[in-house]
């Protein structure tokens, strides 16, 4: 799936410029699999003898794919199957020869690039990794003694499984991205514009009578362009949270909760009845602290957007709580609460989708972003409408690593 001198651009793919994969993402997968150096030196011993099979593996996936029609006609192309070939013994070769370090992790995340640009149907892809395992392991069970087997096997499949990540990673990464920057550069062109409506619309509202009949149009247009900014920023946050990994650490939620309280109290305009009731007990997470700071901050905006006294009675409030997740020990949850008509259970699901707006000056992002900082960070964001009550949002997140 890679080259050695050309890639199936025709281009050369050089392994000794700088790094363009996700080299921290695909080492975290490595390490999960288990691949570290002793794993790797169980095939040290058999790695020659399993490399000299590199041309015979290019040969294999070639005879099986010519038989395709929709890949016959990539191979039949003049040039490609001498390319193609190259391409698929070097990635053999390196496998065994240097295992998963990050030249071969950079490589194969190049090579996967490559692949969408080119329209290749991920599907096939899949399936020729799914044909590298089948071979490998024939391989294997030639080459490596009775003893060994077991464990030779074991490694190998790891390897294949790494090669499947990188490649789903790559798939991943490039077909989202041009979704992604397109987005951002909308929100970046409509930012301007929309601050001079709003700053122009400022002036005739100073310029006229307040009494005027004009005031009621020109108030319409300031809210309307407030809700069109707020809409811009919500969607360049999104978009720029897609763009990085987390960077998780252990975090104390008692001293973040009182910033992002801190930031939307300066942001809020009227009562703010919030209360934050967090257990010094179970207040520790491990996670990135920018995005569970967007979390909370997203969390406690959409409960001001639809904050109400609760239909039951009694007073309006926003309360903020932590506890154990009942599913998982080692995780923790912080509770948000706010009274209100709470949301039928048919609407749950939309209120997670972006631009469903519940609130009159809502934007339709603060649940959504709220949820992928959680999914980031290997948490959940559940939602729990509590008749006659409110509305429950629950935040789980790991706890930092016992030690």
């Amino acid at each position: 799936m890679t080259a050695e001198k050309i890639s199936m651009e025709g281009k050369p793919i050089d392994i000794k410029t700088p790094a363009e994969a996700p080299l921290t993402r695909l080492s975290f997968f490595r390490e999960k699999l288990g691949l570290d150096n002793g794993a790797i030196d169980v095939l040290a011993p058999f790695a020659q003898k399993i490399i000299e099979h590199k041309h015979d593996f290019a040969d294999y996936l070639y005879e099986y794919f010519i038989q395709i029609p929709e890949t016959k006609s990539i191979l039949s192309h003049d040039t490609w199957p001498k390319v193609i070939k190259n391409n698929w013994s070097t990635t053999f070769d390196m496998l065994f020869s240097n295992g998963p370090d990050e030249e071969l992790m950079d490589y194969l995340w190049k090579s996967g690039v490559i692949h969408v640009r080119l329209n290749i149907d991920q599907r096939y892809i899949n399936l020729a990794y799914s044909l590298m395992r089948i071979f490998c392991r024939q391989v294997v069970r030639e080459e490596v003694d009775g003893k060994e087997f077991d464990d030779a096997q074991a490694v190998t499949d790891k390897l294949v499984d790494l090669c499947v990540l990188i490649a789903t990673d790559a798939y991943l990464d490039s077909t989202t991205k041009c979704d992604r920057e397109v987005v951002r550069g909308i929100a970046h062109q409509l930012r301007n514009p929309l601050m001079v409506i709003g700053g122009y619309t400022r002036k005739l509202q100073k310029a006229i009578e307040p009494e005027s009949p004009d005031m009621d149009a020109l108030r319409a247009i300031l809210d309307e362009s407030k809700r069109l900014e707020k809409l811009v920023a919500d969607v360049s946050e999104y978009m720029d949270m897609y763009r990085e990994d987390a960077r998780r650490e252990s975090l104390d939620l008692k001293v973040l909760m009182d910033e992002a309280v801190e930031y939307v109290r300066a942001k809020h305009t009227g009562d703010f009845p919030v209360h934050v009731d967090i257990d010094p007990s179970r207040c520790m997470a491990y996670a990135d602290r920018r995005d569970v700071f967007t979390a909370f901050k997203h969390l406690l905006l959409d409960g001001l957007e639809n904050i109400a006294a609760p239909p039951d009675g009694g007073e309006a409030a926003i309360t903020v709580t932590t506890q154990p997740d009942p599913r998982d020990e080692r995780y923790m949850e912080v509770v948000f609460f706010n009274t209100g008509e709470p949301p039928r259970p048919e609407e749950l699901d939309f209120l997670f989708t972006p631009f469903h707006v519940r609130a009159p000056m809502g934007a339709g992002f603060g649940l959504p972003i709220a949820r992928l900082a959680a999914n980031k960070n290997l948490g959940r964001l559940s939602l729990t409408p509590v008749a006659d009550k409110g509305l429950e949002c629950t935040l789980s997140l790991p706890e930092p690593p016992r030690s």
